[in-house]
């Protein structure tokens, strides 16, 4: 008894690009839906604050000392990029763009995932892939998915 075709994305991504890629059925035949990108993301924290760290006064004395930014600003924007990330992704399941989901991204990236995804993307991811294939050749990707069992139906459907 054949069911219905099954729609997965498959999500590759590291902290600053995402490729999300949709097939149905057997065989792993990738059509790109969206590519996201951060160019912030992916820059030096030295290019995203300015030249020198701010000075300040300490309040009994005369001396000044260098201020230090209290977190990285390039943590700051790979968080900002997962958060977007994950918001598309869970928009897309709202509107039922999806049936399954595979989660393939650089480990530290697949966890902040992990702690973002509480709306609908949760119930469909059906395996994650803790590995970086941010930089792999589209045409090289389907070697790297055969264990991911991409668009076979679920045990028990």
């Amino acid at each position: 008894m054949h069911g219905k075709k099954i729609k997965s994305w498959i999500a590759i991504a590291d902290s600053a690009k995402a490729r999300i890629y949709a097939t149905s059925g057997p065989g792993l035949k990738l059509t790109l839906v969206n590519e996201l990108d951060s160019e912030a993301a992916r820059r030096l924290t030295q290019e995203l604050v300015s030249d020198k760290p701010g000075r300040s006064f300490a309040s009994a004395s005369s001396r000044r000392s260098s201020m230090e930014p209290h977190s990285d600003p390039q943590s700051i924007e790979k968080h900002k990029f997962v958060k977007d990330l994950v918001g598309y992704l869970d928009a897309a399941a709202l509107k039922g763009k999806f049936d399954d989901l595979f989660l393939v991204a650089a480990p530290r990236t697949l966890g902040e995932i992990r702690k973002l995804s509480n709306g609908h993307i949760g119930s469909r991811v059906r395996a994650e892939l803790g590995k970086d294939l941010t930089n792999i050749p589209e045409p090289e990707l389907p070697k790297h998915l055969e264990g991911l069992d991409i668009g076979k139906q679920p045990l028990g459907s």
